[in-house]
């Protein structure tokens, strides 16, 4: 089935999760789970999975717990918290096995009281890094465009830890945001409201991860690019 929205009975499962959260509470409502969270989930999943290939064929888009859908265990091995269940739950878009962190990842993510949306590139080591500046300062012009997207718009807020000393280098001013980074991401949160609760949810996560396309492909090409031999 494509998916229609999540519902109040959604939410109302992770609530009642936050106040019993234990393994007897979830066995006794695990019809809850399955009916109005994870198959909602599988069904965004599917449906976003489409876009997702036509973005990068090597991410992984099977609709799936542990592959694009979260688990709803929590790993408390080394945890102070020992709550055995999240209480948000999330989608994420990223190339699979030793390939999860070379690139970013497309992600969606919500609790009870609001949701999340957007590019974030969390596995970026300086060396990575280091590269995505030198395909900025080999491709400016296409850099400048992309980013132009995002400064014509209100939703994106680029977040991400910036190094305490300022990167030398003679980039443009609108770069240096970008450029000053540790790590990317492009984030766009919201509180619970009418689109989280209709197919609509589908269509504004299509158009965000449509929008975040060309910087994951800019990013993509600076890991994987090699110079030429003289």
């Amino acid at each position: 089935m494509a998916f229609t929205g999540f519902t109040k009975s959604t939410i109302g499962f992770l609530k009642d999760l936050a106040v019993n959260n234990n393994k007897e509470w979830f066995e006794g409502n695990r019809g809850r789970y399955d009916e109005h969270l994870l198959t909602p989930l599988k069904e965004l999943s599917a449906d976003l999975g489409r876009l997702i290939c036509s973005i990068d064929v090597e991410i992984e888009i099977a609709p799936n717990i542990n592959k694009t859908i979260s688990k709803i265990y929590r790993d408390v091995r080394f945890s102070n918290d020992k709550s055995p269940f999240r209480t948000g739950q999330w989608l994420t878009f990223k190339r699979p096995g030793k390939l999860w962190g070379n690139v970013p990842e497309f992600y969606f993510y919500f609790t009870p009281e609001e949701y999340q949306f957007g590019m974030g590139y969390y596995q970026a080591t300086p060396e990575r890094m280091n590269r995505f500046r030198e395909h900025i300062g080999r491709h400016p012009e296409r850099f400048a465009k992309i980013i132009e997207e995002f400064e014509n718009q209100d939703e994106f807020k680029l977040v991400g830890e910036a190094y305490k000393r300022t990167i030398p280098n003679e980039m443009p001013e609108a770069f240096q945001p970008w450029f000053q980074k540790k790590t990317i991401a492009l984030s766009c949160t919201r509180k619970l409201d009418q689109a989280f609760y209709s197919k609509k949810l589908l269509q504004m996560l299509s158009e965000a991860f449509t929008l975040n396309a060309e910087l994951y492909l800019f990013i993509t090409e600076s890991i994987n690019y090699e110079a030429p031999d003289n």
